[in-house]
């Protein structure tokens, strides 16, 4: 999560910025308004889910995914030294018998 608090800031003013260009959208009049009207509500909800999901689920994924990839590795640094083991431990023995 401290990713998330690092660029938590960017992504709200980036939220209301963004949001803040579509009010003039929301007093339009007539036909037209009308139109406007319906496409700046859509765009502002959809805004918002979309700040909702960067910082509380992107972050919990991308854990999620760096830390399989930390154990992935680990495990296979795990296998490189036992098969190296096993080599070194089959060569000896060849040579001792």
């Amino acid at each position: 999560m401290k990713g998330a608090g690092e660029i938590g800031f960017t992504i709200v003013s980036l939220t209301v910025s963004l949001i803040a260009v579509l009010i003039p959208l929301l007093f339009m009049q007539e036909v037209v308004g009308r139109l406007f009207r319906e496409f700046a509500v859509t765009l502002a909800i959809t805004i918002l889910i979309s700040a909702v999901v960067s910082l509380t689920l992107v972050p919990m994924l991308c854990a999620k995914l760096l830390l399989s990839h930390e154990v992935e590795e680990k495990r296979r640094a795990l296998s490189s030294t036992a098969s190296r083991d096993i080599t070194i431990a089959l060569s000896a023995n060849m040579t001792g018998s």
